[in-house]
């Protein structure tokens, strides 16, 4: 009869063995033609093409298999993985991962030198929030509750400050006074999508700034995850990196309806923390990895990311900066960005079972593209033939004798602990 530590030995070889099998990925020149065909053909399936631009980048279990530029992202320049586009809502991944980091590292906000804590009230973090304190009671608006989108706050863009300009330029500081006006509601604390929310995280970040030594959120982005995860198509929509402006698309505003105008609340500021990052395909593929890889975030906030925080139907729940899906055993995290001139879609499918994984990232210079979701769907259902199949050990069922029948019956299969929890 084997042996106690013969059976650990043997199941820690088999694990080593699966580890392997599935980080293998097989990826032919006809699985490109293939995928490459398809995006074509969903290119022009409309009255008329979809986008001037688009650009792609596939990944299965941190190899990418997949990169390349469909159109133009530039007039008479074509669209490559590493064109650099407005990513909009996109941008709440990285803010997010910066709370989470501060959390991670016990930061102390410069305001009344308290910890930065998922629990902590917006009030004993930012200056001049007391009234929402008074406001809320025993039910504060706290970081966790910004992240997930709880929060309850008004949306400033239906009550902006006294005399700004939606065409112009605001400060950060004007928003915050306009914000601080506006207590937020205890009624209604379920999910309730508002850029706002992240737009005080952001300035929550800063408030660490005496800590972090970074003079602003930017700036506390770059030098924490972007430089050191090395995304060199990545910044912020304020930036003045040549090299990378010279591969930004062009938007397609001002050429295309709805948006035959300048549009309105555009300017950095009202986008600050939640909507005002620029990125590249490939950029958002090393992105993906590194969070899968516990090198942008760690495994715990990685798992606040991804968890099912706040119900938003009844099958889909928003984490902290990604949406979140469940579906025939493989969990789904994305997020799409929509401002004029730019819409973006980015997703990890991840399998809780063997931890295989498939990132999708698509970028376009159109205005409020339909269906971009819908080929990220189809992306997936073909990368999924090309997951490696880890064939599982099979565990000897336990039997015990019935009385009554006088026959061996298996017990029961128990619920993965995973689904279990759902």
């Amino acid at each position: 009869m084997p042996t106690r530590r013969f059976m650990l030995v043997l199941a820690a070889a088999l694990s080593l063995t699966l580890s392997d099998q599935a980080s293998a990925v097989e990826w032919t020149a006809f699985d490109t033609a293939q995928l490459d065909g398809m995006i074509v053909r969903w290119l022009g399936s409309g009255p008329k093409r979809r986008a001037p631009g688009l650009s792609v980048a596939v990944g299965i279990n941190g190899q990418r298999v997949f990169a390349r530029g469909y159109g133009e992202g530039r007039p008479g320049q074509p669209a490559d993985e590493h064109t650099v586009y407005h990513v909009g809502s996109l941008s709440k991944q990285f803010t997010a991962a910066a709370v989470l980091r501060l959390v991670d590292t016990g930061a102390i906000s410069q305001h009344g030198n308290a910890p930065i804590t998922l629990s902590s009230p917006v009030q004993d973090l930012l200056p001049g929030f007391d009234a929402w304190g008074d406001a809320t009671g025993s039910s504060p608006v706290t970081v966790r509750r910004l992240l997930t989108m709880t929060s309850g706050i008004q949306n400033l863009l239906y009550h902006p400050p006294p005399g700004s300009d939606p065409w112009g330029h605001i400060t950060a500081s004007r928003m915050l006074d306009g914000l601080r006006r506006l207590p937020p509601s205890t009624r209604h604390r379920g999910f309730a999508y508002d850029n706002f929310n992240y737009f005080l995280l952001a300035q929550i970040v800063e408030a660490a700034a005496e800590q972090t030594r970074a003079q602003n959120f930017a700036e506390y982005v770059r030098t924490t995850m972007i430089a050191p995860l090395q995304l060199n198509d990545t910044g912020f929509t304020s930036d003045l990196d040549t090299n990378r402006n010279l591969r930004m698309a062009t938007p397609s505003w001002g050429k295309t309806s709805p948006y035959l105008r300048r549009p309105a609340f555009m300017l950095s500021e009202w986008l600050k923390g939640s909507a005002d990052m620029v990125s590249s395909a490939a950029d958002l593929f090393s992105w993906n990895k590194a969070i899968m890889e516990s090198r942008a975030v760690s495994p715990a906030s990685r798992k606040l990311m991804f968890s099912n925080a706040a119900r938003v139907t009844i099958s889909k729940y928003y984490g902290m900066g990604w949406f979140v899906e469940y579906d025939a055993g493989w969990d789904r995290f994305s997020h799409t960005g929509y401002v004029p001139g730019f819409t973006a879609s980015n997703a990890i499918i991840s399998n809780p079972r063997d931890g295989s994984w498939i990132s999708v990232s698509l970028l376009t210079n159109a205005d409020d593209v339909r269906g971009l979701e819908e080929l990220s769907a189809e992306i997936v259902r073909a990368a999924k033939r090309h997951v490696p199949v880890a064939m599982l050990p099979v565990q000897q069922t336990p039997v015990f004798s019935c009385p009554i029948a006088g026959q061996a019956l298996a017990t029961p299969v128990p619920v993965p602990p995973h689904l279990a929890s759902r």
